[in-house]
């Protein structure tokens, strides 16, 4: 009967034996899993550490890229004019996608669109190429007051002719007779007109000669990053537009930065959202890292345990098996 224990004993002991050693083999795995993880972690880490973003200098700080700093505020010139926002300091610098396409907003799509008809974009938010003679019509589309032939003119070279009556002439002109005197604003106007052309002119020249697309709309609208981020990947890229509408070559991002057009920086605060970051990812696997340990050491107590008794069951059959054959050597 104790021989018969004895052996169900030990197969049991034998069975939890390789459960424990099967445990502690997962957990060395799991272990080296973890390595693997803070490794790619420091990896990505440092990768964000180095990490740039694309900045403009205003009023005496750096600014994050934004679509309306490169390519205006739609219908609202009188940012332009005015300088009621800050602009970049290149009119012929403007953004495009990797494909090389204008980037256009919602205004300037429909004001496209308005001119060449619904057609002239795709369901991707994609439109072609078009004549630049129908540049004076989009421009009177997209800015309000001003009409086609006025836009043309000053293209041309040629000045507009625009006057008002004005009332209480002596606080315009310091004359005391009359009540109302007709104001020459043609060169007020040419002026203002000349200013919208040298923004918007190299834009839908560019989108003339290359193609244009809105696909991007919707990611600029909700995430203020979007633009500096997809400078940086590539995904979108500065362009240098000539008078025929197509990109000077070999203007890189580090050419457009060497030339001081945009800054490439890396945000302190951002850097310091980073550390966080990593401190916190770090901290739990830290934290699994230590789960695993203590169960492979309590593993490790049993399996020593299980090896022990083992051996002293093993003895105590091996001395049953020679008591029953000594007892009959007698």
């Amino acid at each position: 009967m104790g021989l018969a224990c004895s052996n169900i004993r030990l197969l049991t002991l034998t069975a939890r034996k390789a459960d424990c050693e099967y445990g502690i083999s997962i957990d060395s795995m799991r272990k080296m899993a973890l390595t693997r993880e803070q490794s790619a972690l420091s990896q990505e880490y440092y990768s964000k550490l180095q990490s740039k973003t694309i900045s403009y200098y205003n009023n005496g700080q750096y600014n994050k890229i934004n679509y309306n700093y490169l390519m205006g505020y739609g219908a609202n010139y009188t940012a332009i004019t005015a300088g009621t926002k800050p602009l970049k300091s290149e009119n012929s610098m403007i953004l495009t996608d990797y494909k090389g396409q204008v980037v256009m907003s919602e205004a300037y799509a429909n004001a496209i669109t308005a001119v060449l008809g619904s057609s002239a974009m795709d369901s991707q938010g994609r439109g072609g190429t078009f004549s630049t003679e129908k540049i004076p019509e989009i421009l009177a589309e997209l800015i309000p007051g001003y009409s086609a032939e006025q836009f043309k003119a000053v293209m041309d070279g040629d000045g507009i002719e625009t006057s008002y009556e004005a009332n209480g002439v002596q606080t315009i002109t310091g004359e005391e007779t009359g009540t109302s005197t007709t104001v020459n604003n043609s060169e007020t106007s040419t002026n203002i007109l000349q200013s919208i052309i040298d923004f918007y002119e190299p834009i839908f020249k560019a989108a003339a000669a290359n193609g244009w697309t809105t696909e991007y709309n919707n990611e600029m609208k909700t995430n203020d990053d979007y633009v500096s981020d997809a400078i940086v990947s590539g995904s979108f890229q500065l362009a240098t537009v000539n008078e025929d509408g197509n990109y000077d070559p070999d203007t890189s991002l580090t050419y457009f930065v060497t030339a001081g057009l945009v800054e490439s920086r890396t945000d302190s605060d951002v850097r310091e959202e980073i550390t966080a970051w990593y401190n916190a990812e770090k901290e739990r696997i830290t934290e699994k890292e230590n789960f695993i340990d203590i169960d492979m050491d309590n593993l490790s107590t049993e399996l020593e345990s299980i090896n022990t008794e083992i051996q002293s069951i093993k003895s105590l059959i091996d001395d049953a098996i020679s008591s029953v054959f000594d007892w009959g050597s007698g």
